[in-house]
């Protein structure tokens, strides 16, 4: 389940290998990446991840550049661990306002564009959402006949569902969803053992379905942040994103476009996982 590289400049050196993170507010640096250019902490703030907050030391970056596009700049977090895969930073949206970024998974590249100009996908599909947070697109969808929240996050490499989802599933079809096994995920803290997990057979998101999903459940720090505790939501990772040819959000027009041509196994991807997964359009 790789991840979308984006070379970034930074303070006009570079360019540098940066993940491209769909659910972090803010872009990071790497610790070796700031050392190297010189950029040294100033203060210390709070990182929010997936599993909880954690202090970080924050430099000012001048200058964050994705070829001639001008991404911001300001106090960034440096960081080090699993969760940057080695790279040298996180690519967050905080530069995003009035764009559309579009993620092509299969040829590894990205696209960032203003969103008034942008042309039209043809033959994706489209769903309308709400931008939250001035930064965070949620998408609706329906699980067993539950409304719920859909989140897309290419900085996760597991679908996860808090608590409200799984108890709504319960209560309106009066059985427990499907147990899956523990995987490991990595966040900017430790690697997390994700130990309880469900098996979603289907879920609608306008005329998509995806079939298949792998998510696990907990009382996760970042649906209390982003105030979704006591909604039903789900947040798909690259265990799914992957699947698909590409994906595109709108920061302008809160809408969310996938692309599944000719693409059939949109479900989640897991190590050793041998179950069929497939993606239908409904008419």
């Amino acid at each position: 389940m790789g991840r979308v590289v984006a070379p970034v400049t930074v303070n006009g050196q570079g360019p540098f290998r940066f993940i491209v993170d769909t659910g972090a507010n803010r872009s990071v640096l790497s610790q070796n990446l700031a050392e190297r250019l010189g950029v040294i902490a100033t203060s210390t703030g709070e990182v929010h991840s997936v599993y909880g907050a954690a202090p970080a030391p924050l430099a000012n970056v001048a200058s964050l550049e994705y070829g001639r596009l001008q991404l911001g700049g300001g106090a960034m977090p440096l960081l080090q661990g699993a969760v940057l895969a080695g790279e040298h930073g996180l690519l967050g949206v905080d530069g995003m306002r009035g764009r559309r970024l579009r993620l092509d998974f299969e040829r590894d590249c990205i696209e960032i564009i203003p969103s008034q100009n942008a042309p039209r996908l043809r033959g994706w599909e489209t769903i309308r959402g709400q931008l939250r947070f001035g930064h965070l697109v949620v998408a609706p969808g329906r699980i067993e006949g539950v409304r719920v929240n859909v989140l897309l996050d290419t900085g996760s490499d597991s679908s996860l569902a808090n608590l409200a989802l799984r108890n709504a599933i319960s209560a309106h079809t009066r059985r427990n969803p499907t147990r899956i096994d523990d995987v490991v995920s990595v966040s900017a803290g430790p690697p997390i053992l994700l130990s309880d997990g469900i098996f979603i057979p289907r879920m609608s998101m306008g005329r998509l379905e995806v079939r298949g999903i792998a998510a696990f459940v907990g009382d996760f720090h970042i649906f209390d942040l982003w105030q979704l505790r006591d909604e039903p939501t789900l947040l798909i990772g690259m265990d799914v994103l992957s699947q698909t040819r590409g994906l595109a959000i709108d920061y302008e027009r809160s809408v969310v476009y996938l692309d599944i041509r000719d693409r059939l196994r949109t479900g989640s991807r897991i190590p050793g996982s041998q179950t069929g997964l497939r993606a239908t359009i409904s008419d």
